[in-house]
């Protein structure tokens, strides 16, 4: 008797989240529509991975206003740009991340025998700064404290993927332009029971968006229908083009904003 009045208690429980879940989520402003975000500052010479001033750059002139970076931190403290990359021939660092003297001594040398500009939090926030229309997408790095510190003026402009329910609280109330809870870290569970406190705490932040690889999400049935069911707006990579971008927008609403590797002019 006990065993099924916890059990019809519990089934109860997790009806109402859910429905308080999605009263929340259908009453919350809507986010920016459907965007395209260069990946890891997007193709360059067909190269993929590079975090490069020049794929940058191009991505810039292809006209998209969406930059991903893998932002690392060196033992020195200073935040810079690196991705290991099939298409690049690995320098040898004396440690990883990089020293930024190391980091800055060479170029970095792609497999096409050409060689391209690396980024340290001074080219960004030049290249950023320069062109005050784009949005800096973060990966890799998710304290605020570095982030703030080294990227003052970009904080209205940064979109932070966080690693952890702690640091999702952190970046937000520290007012970054938009947290997004990593797949690392995205279990249904931890969503709705943080939807849950923000309801009774106007503190806790609710979760506003994931961001989850296209493998991940198509690998799990549970996680796929949480998030169409209780509308979860979601950062998706990898498209490798923007035609395959607008592919995955038309099948999955819940996908604002989707890392692609290709970009190419309008």
């Amino acid at each position: 008797m006990k065993k099924k009045i916890f059990l019809y208690t519990t089934g109860v429980i997790l009806v109402l989240a859910g429905a308080l879940l999605l009263y929340v989520r259908a009453n919350e402003p809507a986010l920016p529509e459907h965007v395209i975000a260069a990946h890891a500052g997007g193709n360059i010479d067909s190269l993929t991975y590079t975090n490069s001033r020049e794929a940058v750059e191009h991505a810039i002139a292809c006209g998209v206003k969406y930059i991903e970076l893998d932002i690392v931190v060196s033992p020195e403290g200073e935040p810079l740009a690196f991705h290991s990359s099939d298409d690049m021939i690995d320098t040898i660092y004396s440690c990883d991340p990089p020293h930024i003297g190391e980091f800055t001594a060479a170029p970095l040398r792609g497999k096409n025998g050409k060689t391209y500009t690396p980024l340290t939090w001074r080219e960004i926030n030049e290249i950023f700064l320069s062109h005050p229309d784009l949005i800096f997408v973060v990966d890799k790095t998710d304290d605020p404290a570095i982030l703030e510190k080294y990227f003052p003026k970009l904080k209205d402009r940064m979109i932070v993927e966080c690693f952890s329910i702690q640091r999702y609280k952190e970046v937000t109330k520290a007012g970054f332009k938009q947290a997004m809870l990593s797949e690392e870290a995205f279990t249904p569970g931890t969503v709705i029971w943080q939807d849950i406190k923000h309801l009774f705490c106007s503190d806790e932040p609710r979760i506003e968006m994931v961001t989850m690889g296209r493998d991940t999400y198509n690998s799990s049935r549970s996680t796929r229908w949480f998030i169409k069911i209780c509308n979860i707006p979601m950062a998706m990579w990898s498209a490798t083009d923007p035609h395959r971008a607008t592919e995955m927008f038309n099948k999955v609403p819940q996908v604002r904003m989707l890392y692609t590797n290709e970009v190419s002019h309008k």
